[in-house]
């Protein structure tokens, strides 16, 4: 088991290395506190606000308010950003897209072209019909490093693919753990509404099977019993036909009879 004595210096090292690197901004001017690097073990490291997302490729997504989803590039650890952790998404320019001052952190803007353009961070008009600003083609993945409270955890990272769909430029986070459990509960959904509906034609069928059924058994009744009352209805009148003919016959044997006896 870890002694208290150790945790403290694992503690104690960590904040003197956190300390220890600063960061600036992509002018080189120094970050206040609230700008923290990504990889405090590192000896050089990009570098976020504090309400950031970093990215592997050294980048930053924005979280609050107006800024949610849009990426950014704030600085590095090296003030002349010089080291290869340092994001130089775009190199060579050093004055926002409209030349009037120099640029502390870049935004990068999706276009509708598919194409990315760099404007400065504070800036609200859109670089992408702008020929000065400076355009990135590359397409973007990485993924999201979130950082742990403590020192002694690793750096844990959620896969994000980054997607062009117009501004500001938004990222789909897709972490695996919960991916796996959203798979399911969508699964376990699909197969729910197709064990459903399924249940819902069978019950449909076997009604309607049953109610042809039905109504077939009480036509072929219906027809039988008419077939019967018919055929008595035709006995009937046989045997009436037939009687009918008999008494006719002894009335003119009997008239026969009268008139044999009158002529003696």
């Amino acid at each position: 088991m870890v002694s208290s004595r150790s945790l403290l210096t694992v503690f104690a090292t960590f904040i003197a290395v956190a300390a220890s690197q600063k960061c600036y901004a992509v002018d080189g001017t120094a970050l206040d506190s609230t700008y923290t690097p990504c990889n405090p073990s590192a000896k050089h490291s990009s570098c976020c606000a504090s309400t950031d997302v970093c990215m592997s490729n050294g980048l930053c997504m924005g979280t609050t308010n107006e800024s949610i989803g849009m990426i950014f590039s704030r600085g590095c650890t090296d003030s002349k950003g010089k080291d290869a952790s340092c994001q130089q998404i775009c190199p060579g320019v050093s004055d926002d897209s409209n030349g009037l001052k120099p640029v502390k952190a870049w935004q990068l803007q999706t276009c509708d072209s598919g194409e990315y353009c760099c404007r400065g961070a504070d800036d609200t008009k859109s670089c992408c019909d702008n020929a000065k600003a400076p355009k990135v083609t590359t397409t973007f993945s990485a993924t999201l490093q979130l950082q742990t409270p403590t020192a002694t955890n690793p750096v844990a990272e959620v896969v994000a693919t980054a997607v062009s769909t117009g501004t500001p430029f938004e990222a789909t986070t897709t972490p695996t753990a919960h991916a796996c459990a959203k798979e399911k509960r969508e699964t376990a959904i699909v197969g729910g509404t197709i064990a459903g509906v399924f249940s819902m034609l069978i019950a449909g069928l076997s009604a309607t099977v049953y109610w042809m059924y039905k109504r077939e058994k009480r036509q072929r009744k219906l027809k039988e019993h008419y077939e019967e009352q018919f055929s008595q209805t035709n006995a009937y009148r046989k045997a009436l036909a037939s009687s009918a003919g008999s008494c006719r016959g002894s009335v003119l044997l009997d008239e026969l009879k009268l008139k044999s006896s009158a002529s003696e």
